[in-house]
């Protein structure tokens, strides 16, 4: 039976995301095939003969598949490229016909170099995937998933190859990578937890640069968060804030993006309410409770203000909290 190496169980940790307004398929259909290609491979490590066998007919092809679910989870777009689709599909044919083509012949031995050299590349490009529209004001929380992404992936692409070469036997090297593939399918597991929970945002366009119009309704409008605070309304919505100014809805869209720097009202708004959290949070004088906060400063309940607090500000609004104690008592 054929037999190969450039896969590695680390590719696991691709996942998917689910940000505002994209279409949920992507996600879906990537977890779902990756998954069940890990699946595969796992069994086809540990079974034998034509069972062995079926299981490898599909689990090989799964670096393939992990890496198109990766390129989901680091690219908001909608829909993936068709390259990259058929470049997946050429992985997972050609494993399948190195697979079923007799042993040792020239259709086996072809469709095994290409394999080889295929699915290697997949897993090159899966280190790249993290490093897609990385940005120096991302949150500290996705800054830290990359990184523990690549360190995951590096070391489980480590234990793989070395324990190939190390492994003297086949049993000893199908235990080794079926082990890795195993902790893999774990470490997505986690991974598509994650972006489901911290989804990124679309992409956002080109932006033009602001007019004086922009400027002078952007001002409008950061009075009315400073002096009014209509960030503490729960149920704000843009057409509100429109409405108070008197002006097109479109309009103060376009000054939140060109004057403001913010890629949406939303985001305008939470941070808004998360610099309103943190003065509270570090006033000796508060007495309210994290919740009583969350909904004085225009939270709905208290998911989404640990959410925005933590990607804002790299902790929760308790240790942000505890913090502020702690340093006020050792300036003591």
């Amino acid at each position: 039976m054929f037999n190969t190496t450039p896969f590695s169980g680390s590719t696991a940790m691709g996942a998917s995301e689910q940000g505002p307004g994209r279409s949920p398929g992507r996600l879906r259909v990537y977890a779902a095939v990756a998954a069940g290609s890990f699946v595969s491979y796992i069994l086809h490590r540990l079974t034998t003969g034509d069972v062995s066998t079926a299981f490898a007919v599909f689990g090989l092809g799964a670096c393939g598949w992990a890496w198109l679910l990766t390129r989901a989870l680091f690219d908001s777009s909608p829909h993936d490229a068709w390259w990259a689709r058929i470049v997946v599909l050429f992985v997972a044919v050609s494993a399948a016909v190195a697979v079923l083509a007799p042993s040792g012949g020239a259709a086996s031995r072809v469709a095994g170099n290409l394999y080889a050299v295929s699915g290697s590349a997949a897993l090159l490009l899966t280190f790249v995937e993290p490093f897609h529209r990385y940005r120096r004001d991302l949150p500290v929380a996705e800054k830290r998933f990359r990184l523990a992404f690549l360190v995951i992936y590096a070391l489980l692409v480590g234990a793989s190859v070395l324990g190939f070469w190390a492994s003297e036997d086949a049993l000893r090297d199908n235990l080794i990578k079926g082990a890795c593939a195993l902790v893999g399918l774990g470490a997505a597991t986690v991974a598509v937890w994650f972006r489901v929970r911290h989804p990124l945002a679309e992409p956002s366009p080109v932006r033009r640069a602001p007019t004086e119009q922009d400027r002078r309704l952007a001002d409008r409008l950061m009075r009315l968060l400073q002096t009014e605070g209509i960030d503490s309304e729960p149920n704000l919505r843009i057409s509100d804030v429109a409405v108070r100014l008197g002006e097109p809805e479109y309009r103060v869209s376009h000054c939140i993006g060109a004057a403001l720097g913010f890629a949406n009202f939303n985001r305008l708004i939470n941070h808004h309410r998360v610099e309103r959290a943190k003065a509270r949070l570090t006033d000796p004088a508060e007495t309210g409770s994290i919740l009583e906060i969350a909904f004085d400063c225009g939270f709905g309940s208290i998911g989404p203000f640990n959410r925005a607090f933590k990607d804002q500000v790299g902790s929760t609004p308790r240790a942000f909290r505890r913090a502020a104690v702690r340093s006020r008592f050792e300036g003591a």
